[in-house]
């Protein structure tokens, strides 16, 4: 399987936002599609707001760049989010114990 299938990654401007979709596995093969996005709306200083919904699959690499990229939004006063994190990323991020280091962002529960 080649690397562009593992991952789909789209773009859209949101007002004063850039949403970056992920779609499929964030890994050592992938993440740097991830990273190339994230930095481009951090060099052009626009707020990225990472949607994970879609993700089936992230390894320790994908951890690490949503960890790095945190640490880049605090030294650099940039916006950066992580949006809607499937239950494949809530996991790993369970595990790791690096909740309170990430900005997350869920909808909120639905009303009964």
């Amino acid at each position: 399987m080649k690397t562009q299938e593992l991952l789909c990654i789209t773009v859209e401007s949101v007002e004063d936002a850039r949403l970056i979709r992920a779609a499929g596995e964030v890994d050592l093969s992938t993440a740097h599609q991830l990273r190339q996005e994230l930095d481009t709306a951090r060099d052009d200083r626009i707020a990225a707001v990472l949607d994970l919904s879609q993700v089936t699959f992230i390894d320790s690499t994908g951890l690490q760049l949503l960890l790095e990229q945190t640490r880049e939004a605090v030294g650099t006063d940039w916006a950066f989010f992580v949006l809607r994190p499937s239950a494949a990323v809530r996991r790993v991020i369970e595990l790791s114990r690096t909740g309170d280091l990430l900005p997350l962002i869920a909808p909120a529960a639905a009303r009964v």
